[in-house]
């Protein structure tokens, strides 16, 4: 399809026509209620989802509806600029095969799937180019699509009862995906389908996944898991005419590592034998060499302290040999941020990672050194193409032997270099051919008299292997985020740009050359933001860089302050303090996240007098290790003191009124909440705890990984998740505490809430606590009537006892 013939068939509607006029008739100054905030569509507008960046760095496809309502369709727009073309709506296709619905004369009741849900089942998704960028893969109600750019219509692959997951292109004339817990091939050239792993037995809860491809899409990475020794976790449906519960397994798993060829020509995978773990283990990802015959495999064992990269190298030859490139170790936990590393695109010998050795996230290269000592690019990509046409063309007599030759050897000696230092950690890093990597950080933007402290945005910036020096590429403030880069020229890096009161843009811009960081090398591509929303006075957040915690940290904060505030004045004023979600989570930022309704509500509160602070506590993202760590052994420790002690800096500072201190927020919020309530009466007059965890050992059995990285296991470290779990400090109740909480959350089961309950009620502590349960919603709410009906709740409930 011509990109330039496109431009003219945009829908230029940004939302209905009613939605700008009901907030142009808001007038400026007037605040927006609950259910204009929480309203779909949003006052904000849709944000895009499914963006990729095509492979020869010319498009870009993403989902979006203009009216801002689900379903979305898809967009194609060119790097080059211009206008998007909606290319495909789901109303195009068949609509999602489902059960027939028995026929019902009792219709008086509730209606299980109304239009909302609907909406949501009839969606597009898990779009993937073709190598060659004509072709898009995706899937529709379970079933796999392919739409050639320029032809009308896509063409349906399957039509199966079970869905098929994972679809990616192998090359262009070859589909890798998952169906029924196996992974197959689709040749769509022969009409051929393979079946390429067998292990998979739901019976016995065995199951693969993964799935991870060489470049040449001929060998095959995938894991076999057990887990077989999960416990359920049932999640009970209370809508329908009888309660059904389907339970998922939640636990740790066995692992092992296979690699078979995509071609089907063995009976049986190899097994890459990694070393024995210890203790509780996982593979967090796999990376192919690009010699597409080494396997990079990335594991954390130790009980989620030891981190180790295995580099295979020759897999499933006789030469097959496994190399530790890094084992590191830490006495609390292995960071999300060490999983990043990649391949040398063009060198095998060759592999960045990131690593907090010393406090931050940082890149390290690793070059591995070959038997014969020899390890420049030349003759590392010509061994590399060497090994793959031995390995992959070279089929035994035996079909589940070892192939007779390998890749040219390596020694066990590796090199480690530090690339990037300071106090700023890198979070997303990838290659740019034979300029160096492109990485995103929180290194600062460099801009002299810059409002927003450096831990606030993210800005992209090459490292240069030639000149060993870093260049900034990004321009202007804000966050950038959801990175993707081209495989060919000209290198282009697709992301997400944002401020506090900007709702997220795609944009892409030029990885390489002298210009990379000039406002000619960016283009934006999307315009998403209704006019209106930009015409609404926001309460703009204040950045505080000098609260300091009690063992004297400095705690990232901003604060949103009521009009005229006077910070000298007599008066005094009521605060409330959003506690942002997972623990591991950065909310101090100049940008807009997941959090936006929260923003608006905040605005509102300030708006109706009150103060609002919200902190990045000690355990949140984008502060180096030590932040990170510090609240291993007891959740509600270190966090909890630098709440009380930012209370203590606001009431000192900005005419708090110590008396009127109210606390919300949701899942790690809401437990912080209900610890301030419970432990803090002297501090906290009134706290909202939503989709909250009261008891960690509840929270262990439904997502072990996450708790045993800060507690450990219940049973050896019981008294840990003693003194972290608020139903422990139950009978200290005496402030008013709201609960709230999805009744088919799957993630914080409402367990947590029904038995904090109970225990109140026992306790005779009735008169401090009301809760609200939402029969329909899981941990993340998506109807705006329930959003709507808890954040009135919680705005009634602050009005009551804090004004």
């Amino acid at each position: 399809m011509n990109i330039d013939l496109m431009k003219s068939s945009i829908c230029r509607s940004f939302l209905t026509v009613a939605l700008p006029l009901v907030i142009a008739g808001l007038g400026l100054g007037q605040t927006l209620t609950v259910r204009d905030i929480m309203a779909e569509p949003s006052i904000a507008g849709m944000r895009v989802e499914g963006e990729k960046l095509s492979p020869d760095g010319t498009k870009v496809v993403y989902l979006w509806n203009p009216e801002g309502m689900l379903p979305r369709s898809l967009y194609l727009v060119s790097t080059a600029g211009g206008e998007p073309t909606k290319l495909l709506s789901p109303s195009d296709l068949p609509p999602p095969t489902r059960p027939p619905e028995k026929e019902n004369k009792l219709d008086y009741g509730l209606v299980l799937r109304d239009e909302f849900v609907k909406a949501r089942e009839n969606q597009l998704g898990n779009f993937e180019w073709s190598p060659d960028s004509k072709r898009l893969l995706f899937s529709h109600g379970g079933d796999l699509y392919i739409l050639t750019l320029g032809e009308a219509k896509p063409r349906r692959f399957t039509k199966t009862q079970s869905p098929e997951t994972g679809a990616r292109f192998l090359d262009n004339d070859r589909i890798l995906f998952s169906q029924s817990g196996h992974l197959f091939v689709w040749d769509l050239k022969n009409t051929m389908l393979t079946q390429l792993t067998r292990e998979a037995n739901p019976q016995n809860f065995i199951g693969v996944f993964g799935g991870v491809p060489n470049k040449a899409g001929s060998m095959i990475a995938y894991v076999v898991s057990d887990s077989s020794k999960n416990k359920a976790l049932v999640v009970p449906n209370y809508l329908d005419e009888f309660v059904a519960a389907n339970p998922t397994r939640r636990g740790w798993t066995e692992q092992k590592v296979m690699v078979t060829p995509a071609d089907g020509s063995r009976d049986t995978p190899f097994e890459i034998k990694l070393p024995k773990p210890e203790g509780v283990s996982s593979i967090r990802r796999m990376v192919w060499a690009s010699d597409n015959a080494s396997l990079i495999v990335d594991r954390i064992d130790k009980d989620t302290k030891r981190r180790t990269l295995f580099y295979v190298h020759g897999v499933g030859s006789k030469s097959e040999k496994i190399i530790p490139i890094i084992e590191e170790t830490d006495d609390k936990w292995q960071a999300s941020l060490s999983n990043i590393f990649e391949p040398n695109p063009k060198n095998p010998n060759e592999l960045f990672f990131v690593s907090e050795k010393d406090g931050y996230g940082h890149l390290y290269l690793a070059r591995l050194e070959s038997l014969d000592g020899d390890s420049t690019a030349e003759t590392q990509r010509r061994r590399g193409s060497e090994a793959e046409t031995r390995v992959v063309s070279s089929v035994p007599a035996d079909r589940n032997a070892r192939v007779a030759e390998g890749p040219a050897g390596f020694s066990d000696k590796v090199t480690i270099t530090q690339l990037t230092k300071g106090p700023w950690q890198v979070e997303w890093a990838k290659w740019n051919n034979d300029k160096g990597i492109v990485f995103a950080s929180t290194q600062g933007t460099g801009i002299q008299n810059h409002v927003y402290p450096a831990y606030a945005e993210r800005q992209l910036y090459l490292y240069r292997t030639g000149e060993n020096d870093v260049v900034r590429l990004s321009i202007g403030n804000g966050m950038k985020t959801g990175f993707q880069l081209s495989d060919e020229p000209p290198l282009l890096v697709l992301y997400e740009g944002s401020a506090w009161n900007h709702p997220g843009e795609l944009y892409v811009q030029r990885a390489s050359g002298a210009d990379a960081a000039s406002p000619a090398t960016i283009t934006k591509l999307t315009t998403t933001v209704p006019a209106a929303f930009h015409k609404l006075k926001w309460t703009e957040p204040s950045f505080l860089l000098a609260i300091f915690s009690r063992d004297g940290k400095k705690i990232p904060a901003k604060i949103y302050l009521p009009p005229n505030f006077k910070a000298n004045a007599k008066k005094k004023y009521p605060m409330v303090i959003f506690v942002h979600g997972a623990g591991y989570l950065q909310n101090v930022i100049n940008g807009w996240n997941n959090y936006y309704r929260e923003f608006m509500f905040n605005d509102m509160l300030a708006k109706k007098g009150y103060v609002v602070l919200d902190i990045d506590y000690r355990g949140s993202a984008g502060y180096g290790r030590d932040w990170r760590t510090d609240v291993y052994d007891f959740l509600g420790g270190k966090d909890y003191d630098d709440h009380i002690d930012s209370i203590d800096h606001m009431v000192k500072n900005y005419n708090v009124n110590a008396a009127k201190v109210g606390a919300y927020g949701g899942s790690y919020g809401g437990f912080m909440a209900a610890m301030l309530a419970m432990r803090a009466p002297d501090k906290i007059a009134a706290a909202a705890a939503l989709r909250p965890v009261f008891d960690w050992k509840n929270y262990y059995a439904a997502n072990p990984g996450y708790t045993a990285q800060r507690l450990g296991f219940p049973d050896k470290n019981p008294e840990a998740y003693k003194r972290s779990s608020p139903i422990t400090y139950a009978d200290k109740l005496e402030r008013p505490l709201l609960i709230l909480h999805g009744m088919n959350d799957d993630n914080v089961h409402v367990q947590d809430s029904i038995q904090l309950m109970e225990k109140l009620i026992r306790l005779g502590k009735t008169q401090y606590f009301e809760a609200m349960l939402y029969p329909s919603e899981n941990h993340a709410f998506v109807r705006p009537e329930s959003w709507t009906d808890e954040y009135e709740r919680i705005l009634a409930f602050f009005e009551k006892h804090l004004k």
